[in-house]
């Protein structure tokens, strides 16, 4: 619509023109070096548009000439530009098809027709790590590490190369840098497991908190790691002399997650090393209506040593009551009452406990009840039976198996973080990675 309106306007101006210069007719004279020239206006008008007009045709085709230089250049940087991406392409499908050779041959190409190095040094450095050639690695990825562009991908290819090597302190190294550069979530989640591995707990857990918009990890396995982290420092602290601070730790795990075995073991000795023996009882108590664990129990037994057998059992039943049905409870009751010489208290709880299969402990327990109320014959049976009754629960790593004799952060065998549960053997494998604060899935040393 515009373009017509403009046409319209345009004609419109030279029909005025040319009507107003016909109602005015004239003569022109023009002499210049001895020539004269009459003509009329309209013809010197029409002269003077054609010469500007073949002036400006001239000037235009000048130009077009002086342009058909730089055209070929960019027709065959063209060209150039179109060879390269398709030779960077067929590297990359050579990659996916695992033909080291071809994607080599490919990425030389595309280096000497593209100028566009990143893209070229990428599938180099891709062809290099397909074929085994590290030192080339090394070489390209270094190169993608110095361009701001691209420094995280040449940060992660680094990592590969050094993983694959076992160089675990570059590693490290390298995941700090990767952070710092763009805290993504691979990044923030291998800085923590690199952290972990060198059992430094304070800078993991520091990592936790700083890659936590990343969504590296999920809030509550964050929350979890974190417990499991100052757990761990608690204990390292004490170790080191430092109570007060340890207690401070212990204190943070356990609002968290009440619980946590070896946070709580911890804080009840530290406060009953204070001669706070209630507040001590108290944390024992909580602990044991989340997770009953027998470390607990003989934590408990240790505040009042001087305390007579039927006092002992009072204690034991106190303590049981935060979560009576459980295995761990009728077993602290049963023991108990053996001290005690409470011998039909401590059969009705080890009756509970005989089907479907009685574990070691409670064999043991059922020998010495026996044996007290001098049934030779029955003792001797359940004597017998310790060594084929299924093994009592243990620290077993979830995640491979191997026992461990006391909690840890990180399993000894396969360095699997926050995977050591209170478990049988038949129930050590079947946890899982972000499994529920429940009794036989808590966490704790004994």
């Amino acid at each position: 619509m515009l373009k017509i309106i403009a046409y319209v306007i345009v004609v419109a101006a030279l029909v005025s023109v040319s009507v107003w210069m016909a109602e005015r007719p004239g003569t022109v004279t023009v002499e210049w070096q001895g020539w004269r020239l009459d003509t009329t206006l309209p013809v010197l008008v029409l002269l003077l548009a054609v010469g500007v007009g073949g002036l400006a045709l001239g000037v235009q085709g000048l130009a077009r000439l002086r342009a058909v230089p730089r055209l070929l250049r960019r027709r065959r940087s063209d060209r150039r530009w179109h060879k390269g991406y398709a030779a960077l392409n067929a590297g990359f499908a050579a990659l996916a098809a695992g033909d080291a050779p071809r994607a080599t041959r490919m990425a030389s190409k595309a280096v000497r027709r593209l100028d566009d190095p990143e893209a070229s040094l990428l599938l180099q450095a891709q062809a290099a790590e397909l074929a085994g050639d590290e030192p080339l690695v090394r070489k390209y990825y270094g190169l993608l590490r110095a361009n701001p562009a691209t420094e995280l991908v040449g940060i992660k290819g680094l990592i590969a190369e050094a993983r694959r090597a076992e160089r675990h302190e570059e590693v490290l190294a390298l995941a700090k840098r990767a952070v710092a550069v763009r805290p993504v979530a691979w990044a923030v989640r291998l800085l923590f497991e690199s952290l972990v591995r060198e059992r430094r707990w304070a800078e993991a857990e520091a990592s936790l908190v700083h890659g936590r918009p990343s969504g590296a990890f999920g809030p509550e396995v964050v929350e979890r790691h974190r417990v499991v982290l100052q757990a761990r420092q608690a204990l390292e602290v004490e170790a080191a002399g430092d109570r007060r601070a340890a207690l401070r730790l212990a204190r943070r795990a356990l609002n968290k997650e009440a619980g946590m075995i070896p946070a709580v073991l911890l804080a009840a000795r530290l406060y009953a090393a204070k001669g706070r023996k209630r507040k001590a009882a108290r944390v024992l108590e909580k602990a044991w209506r989340h997770a009953p664990h027998p470390a607990l129990a003989e934590a408990y037994g240790t505040l009042w040593p001087e305390e007579d057998s039927l006092k002992r059992t009072q204690r034991a039943g106190r303590l049981a009551a935060g979560f009576p049905d459980h295995p761990e409870s009728r077993l602290l009751v049963a023991g108990a009452a053996l001290e005690a010489q409470l011998w039909g208290q401590a059969r009705s709880q080890l009756a509970l406990l005989l089907a479907p299969t009685p574990s070691r402990r409670v064999a043991a327990m059922m020998a010495r009840l026996e044996q007290a109320e001098h049934n030779e014959g029955a003792a001797t049976e359940w004597l017998q039976r310790i060594g084929t009754a299924p093994t009592d629960a243990c620290w077993r790593c979830r995640m491979c198996g191997t026992e461990a004799p006391l909690w840890d952060a990180t399993c000894t065998h396969c360095g699997g973080f926050d995977s050591l549960v209170w478990a049988a053997p038949s129930r050590a494998l079947v946890v899982s990675v972000e499994r529920t604060h429940e009794p036989n899935g808590a966490v704790g040393e004994a």
